[in-house]
């Protein structure tokens, strides 16, 4: 199975009209369905998982809200960060007013091979493509 890539116009124009792939989704996997699909491949329970999940997810908001980075092993780093305003000058910057946007960002982990030094992250290596029907 091959992810779906669709071929789009830049709609800057800095960028001068230039194209890019952007990736399709083919739909969404709920909490309840992930859940349901573990709980089939080992002897955990579908309502173990469910409840795992949502103490995991509350606490690692509550950790993050502390400026803690969340470092799952093989899976990847979560953390806050903020979209900005630009201002001038330091003293000129006000939080209330210039910070726009609280996020949360994903990084899934990775290594460097040892001969060509290239990073390889597990969830996205080795995944085919192909182009998207228009």
């Amino acid at each position: 199975m091959a992810i779906k890539i669709r071929v789009l116009q830049h709609k800057k124009k800095d960028l001068g009209g230039k194209w890019y792939g952007k990736v399709v989704s083919t739909g969404e996997v709920t909490t309840q369905e992930l859940a349901k699909s573990i709980s089939h491949s080992n002897s955990v329970t579908e309502a173990d998982v469910l409840a795992v999940i949502k103490a995991m997810t509350e606490e690692m908001r509550r950790q993050m809200q502390m400026g803690k980075t969340i470092v799952l092993d093989d899976f990847g780093r979560f953390h806050l960060t903020v979209k900005s305003e630009l201002v001038d000058r330091k003293e000129d910057y006000n939080m209330k007013k210039h910070v726009k946007k609280i996020l949360c960002r994903f990084t899934p982990t990775g290594h460097r091979d040892q001969l060509d030094r290239h990073l390889i992250r597990p969830f996205c290596d080795g995944i085919d493509v192909e182009r998207a029907k228009e």
